[in-house]
C-alpha cells in the first residue's frame, strides 16, 4: 500500500480524530431525533421510504463497525433471533437475549431497537 503524503501541519492521527469528532456529532444528532414517533414509523414500515431522521438513523446503523452490528438469524422452528456480529473471521455470531420473533419484519424492528439501545445507553 502506498504511503499517504501529509502536509507539514497534518498529524498522522488527525484522520482518526476527524472520524471520532464526526461520529460524536452524528450520535448527538441521532439521540436528539429518537422518539416514540420515529420508532413507530419504523414499526409501520421497516423497509421502503422513510423520513429523513429515520433514514439517517438506519444509515448510521449500517455504517457501524462489524463488531457493533446485528443480524437476524432464522431458527429451525420458524422464529427469528437477533445475533451480534463478532467482526472476526471464524468466530460465530452471539445471540442477543432470548427474544424470538414470529416474523422477519418484527426481528428487523428488534435490531433497530437494539441499535437505539446502544446509542442511548438505555
Amino acid at each position: 500500500m502506498a504511503e499517504v503524503k501529509r502536509g507539514p501541519l497534518q498529524r498522522p492521527d488527525q484522520d482518526q480524530e476527524a472520524r471520532e469528532m464526526w461520529d460524536r456529532i452524528t450520535r448527538d444528532y441521532l439521540r436528539s431525533v429518537v422518539s416514540p414517533e420515529l420508532i413507530a414509523e419504523h414499526r409501520r414500515s421497516p423497509t421502503g421510504h422513510h423520513s429523513e431522521p429515520l433514514a439517517r438513523l438506519l444509515a448510521w446503523c449500517q455504517r457501524r463497525p462489524l463488531s457493533e452490528q446485528y443480524a437476524v438469524r432464522a431458527e429451525s422452528d420458524g422464529t427469528f433471533r437477533i445475533v451480534s456480529m463478532t467482526g472476526r473471521r471464524g468466530v460465530a455470531p452471539k445471540y442477543i437475549g432470548e427474544a424470538r420473533f414470529a416474523s422477519l419484519e418484527e426481528a428487523r424492528h428488534g435490531v433497530l431497537l437494539q441499535h437505539i439501545s446502544d446509542l442511548t445507553g438505555k
